[in-house]
């Protein structure tokens, strides 16, 4: 009786220090994977972030090297504001390739999160690796423009035909090759042409949206166009004895590049916003129309967007 006793003592002895060990290496691995969820949630954190800091850039074309290279100069730069660890080139990934240009970045964040208790059980570390992507995306909302708009189909028509360089678009129906343009009253003002020419000449002093309605301007505004040209054209000190800012080399912030507006008729005095489109003016002899070339811009972060696509961005993640 007593050597059953014993034995059933013993096989206690053994369960009771078989349930201990399982309960401590359970609790270790719960703390352990507590602790990687919180680095994964670091990791990702650290990836939108960087994503974010890059988007301001997009669209890029495929073959522009030198822009390619200042992205990935930034991330690397914002990886280390975000302390991650070995992040290098080849964790960005240019993608959504579009008429030649690259419209996202993939970011991709790795960290490793050493164990404290589970290395019991052979687990010493936790590998992790979060992504992100920023993408331009066309914007529904910008600052700076001047007060012109152009019809969408006569934008349309540009882009239909491939030839968006060295453009005229004359003031009003009149005769243009490729295209018309209005001016428009930005604000509740009387769109007078002292007041049109000043907007021309420093941008407006304020934002516009899509969906947004305005009215025309009515009267003879040709010298409006044609002072705030001239203006413009002669600010621009960028790529000194190259010709300045060019559709081949151009700081996006330059006075030559002019944000309008696109538009769609109400009625005979009034237009609904659709889209902005971002225009290189170059210089022209003609009074009554503007000559230049439209461009990709991205006119910075803002939470509107819109659905129609006229070569003007802002970003959003979208992964």
């Amino acid at each position: 009786m007593k050597r059953l006793f014993r034995e059933e003592q013993g096989a206690s002895a053994i369960i009771i220090a078989f349930a201990m060990t399982l309960i401590l290496t359970v609790s270790a691995l719960a703390i352990d994977i507590g602790a990687a969820y919180v680095e994964v949630s670091n990791a990702q954190n650290a990836a939108d972030a960087i994503a974010m800091s890059v988007g301001m850039y997009l669209p890029v074309k495929q073959d522009d090297e030198q822009k390619k290279t200042l992205i990935i100069n930034k991330a690397i730069e914002y990886s280390i504001k975000n302390k991650v660890d070995g992040f290098k080139a080849s964790d960005v990934t240019f993608g959504d390739l579009k008429n030649g240009k690259y419209t996202s970045v993939t970011l991709s964040v790795s960290k490793i999160s050493i164990t404290r208790l589970a290395g019991i059980v052979g687990v010493d570390s936790i590998n992790i690796v979060k992504t992100a992507t920023v993408a331009a995306v066309p914007t529904g909302e910008i600052n700076g423009a001047v007060p012109m708009g152009i019809n969408e189909a006569a934008y349309n028509h540009v882009m239909e035909t491939g030839e968006n360089e060295h453009i005229r678009l004359k003031v009003g129906g009149g005769s243009g090759d490729t295209g018309f343009y209005g001016f428009l009253v930005l604000d509740d003002s009387n769109g007078n042409a002292n007041v049109l020419e000043q907007w021309f000449k420093f941008g407006y002093p304020g934002a516009n949206s899509v969906g947004e309605i305005l009215p025309v301007a009515t009267g003879n505004k040709t010298s409006v166009a044609k002072n705030g040209s001239t203006y413009r054209l002669s600010q621009c000190t960028h790529y000194a004895g190259q010709g300045g800012c060019t559709p081949e080399h151009y700081e996006e912030e330059c006075p030559k590049i002019i944000r309008v507006l696109i538009y769609r008729m109400v009625d005979s005095r009034t237009v609904e916003v659709i889209g902005f489109a971002a225009f290189l003016l170059e210089y022209t002899s003609a009074d009554d129309e503007i000559q230049g070339t439209f461009l990709g811009v991205n006119t910075g972060y803002t939470d509107k967007i819109s659905d129609k696509d006229f070569g003007t961005y802002t970003y959003r993640l979208t992964g």
